[in-house]
């Protein structure tokens, strides 16, 4: 895990575990069997992007049960005709992480994080 993120947790006072993943086990599913922990008690950090010019990210974060509404909802709160997910390239260039290890802590201030309320319960 990266220190900047470390650094954010222990300045947010977060109760925290590092859990070191194999990068076999980056898909959701696989993770959660493999460790112990039930899929809806766990979140997908998802990076989206509207299909204009210039094109507009967001970083969604939704329980692993549920799926990102790309094209209702992200592609209106995006404000673009046209969104889909962001591409691994992108992912990783905009984020610094690599996929299936992407969280919503230590990101560029300037990418929006959405946050399902249902990960909050």
């Amino acid at each position: 895990m990266e220190d900047s993120i470390v650094e954010i947790l222990e300045a947010m006072c977060a109760d925290y575990q590092i859990v070191e993943c194999a990068p076999e086990l980056a898909d959701t599913a696989q993770f959660c069997e493999h460790y112990g922990y039930r899929l809806d008690e766990s979140a997908n950090a998802i990076l989206i992007v509207g299909k204009g010019d210039p094109r507009v990210y967001a970083l969604c974060v939704v329980l692993a049960t549920t799926q990102v509404d790309v094209n209702k909802q992200a592609r209106r709160k995006l404000g673009v005709k046209k969104a889909s997910f962001a591409s691994p390239d992108e992912t990783i260039k905009l984020t610094g992480m690599t996929l299936g290890g992407v969280t919503p802590f230590g990101l560029p201030t300037s990418l929006p994080i959405w946050i399902d309320s249902r990960v909050l319960e």
